[in-house]
């Protein structure tokens, strides 16, 4: 196959990971607040299994598919960079750790979902509380490895590396947002009003935008080298 063809690809990744993520944050209700009783996080799983073991599936594929779009970055950074690897090394670490992080944070719900189907269901009270907030941490950590990717794209951008400067300010904005949601998420043991909520949203949203962006300006860079190639070859 081309070498062409593979960078088609590994762009085409990070699209599939988007979708695959928003099908997955979409397909069942918002979970519980982290304050609520077991009771009620029992009955949230209980109504919706179906949709949260669906919703788990895609996760974890969607965060293995991000992790081929890394390596897919990584190669278009260190091209753009010249060798220098100024930036490619920060940006294929964290964009690793933020797929395995994204994989491992569909643990603690994917198994409340997979108990609650056993013979008894969830009898301890402490247990479903341990690993909703293991949710919450699982979060938080995910979401410093993010911060640290979106920073380095965004620097990585706004040299002119890869696409236009509008990407380059959002993911130094998803950056900023996730440093947030790293605080509160590890810090709130409680609700503490649906305000706080924004930065995480923010976070994870401006996260798809940023995926997107990159994945489109590196098809349509594919493009572009595709057709000066067919200008050569021809020799117009």
């Amino acid at each position: 196959m081309e070498e062409r063809n593979w960078e088609r690809i590994g762009a085409f990744a990070g699209i599939a990971a988007v979708v695959l993520s928003i099908l997955a944050t979409f397909l069942y209700p918002q979970e519980p607040r982290i304050d609520s009783s077991a009771a009620t996080t029992l009955a949230w799983v209980h109504a919706h299994r179906t949709g949260i073991q669906a919703g788990m599936i895609l996760g974890v594929f969607a965060a293995g598919i991000f992790v081929w779009f890394v390596g897919h970055l990584r190669h278009e950074l260190h091209r753009a960079e010249n060798g220098s690897e100024m930036l490619s090394p920060t940006v294929f670490g964290s964009g690793i750790a933020v797929g395995v992080f994204a994989a491992l944070g569909a643990l603690p719900v994917a198994l409340l979902a997979f108990m609650d189907a056993q013979p008894g269901g969830i009898q301890d009270a402490t247990l479903v509380r341990m690993l909703g907030d293991l949710g919450q941490v699982l979060y938080g950590l995910g979401a410093i490895m993010t911060a640290v990717f979106a920073f380095a794209i965004g620097v990585a951008v706004l040299r002119r590396e890869l696409a236009g400067a509008w990407l380059g300010w959002l993911s130094l904005v998803v950056g900023v947002l996730n440093a947030i949601a790293v605080v509160t998420s590890l810090t709130f043991s409680t609700y503490h009003g649906a305000a706080w909520g924004v930065p995480g949203w923010g976070a994870y949203l401006g996260f798809l935008v940023v995926v997107l962006g990159l994945a489109i300006a590196m098809l349509r860079g594919t493009a572009t080298s595709a057709g000066r190639a067919d200008v050569v070859l021809t020799g117009a």
